[in-house]
């Protein structure tokens, strides 16, 4: 089941999808419609996203490749309000090199927001984002006045 809260600096709403029978999150959406139910969840991921508190998530992998894995887990790492490049990752994670790798991976990031991709961009500018630029440029505009 899908439940979600609203995030008013946003103007979307957050969904969040729980893996059957388990407490851990499949994936998180983004939605211009308002959800059947409310969730506590998604209500805490809105709380985080506008600077008003922190998250520890059960995130369920099991969709995911091992390298996407360690892309997600390494994307983690970008404090708030600060940015890397797709590049800067990969050195990171000691993948030099593999900057499209990387953006491939985030691409199918099942997790915005809790996995912050929208923190990562081209050596040239904002990169790409599943949801759009226009909201990735919103969730870092979010972030950088909530600091």
């Amino acid at each position: 089941m899908t439940e979600g809260a609203l995030s008013s600096a946003l103007g979307y709403y957050i969904l969040v999808e729980q893996s059957a029978g388990t407490a851990k999150i499949k994936r998180v959406l983004f939605s211009c419609n308002p959800p059947s139910s409310y969730s506590p969840l998604a209500a805490q991921i809105v709380d985080c996203l506008e600077g008003r508190g922190s998250l520890r998530a059960d995130l369920d992998y099991s969709g995911l490749t091992e390298f996407q894995r360690e892309v997600l887990e390494a994307v983690q790492t970008i404090p708030r309000g600060e940015t890397r490049t797709y590049g800067e990752v990969a050195a990171h994670m000691g993948k030099p090199g593999r900057a499209r790798a990387i953006g491939r991976a985030l691409s199918a990031n099942p997790f915005p927001v809790i996995v912050p991709c929208h923190r990562v961009l081209s050596k040239k500018g904002l990169g790409g984002f599943a949801w759009s630029l226009e909201l990735k440029e919103r969730l870092l505009g979010i972030e950088r006045e909530s600091l």
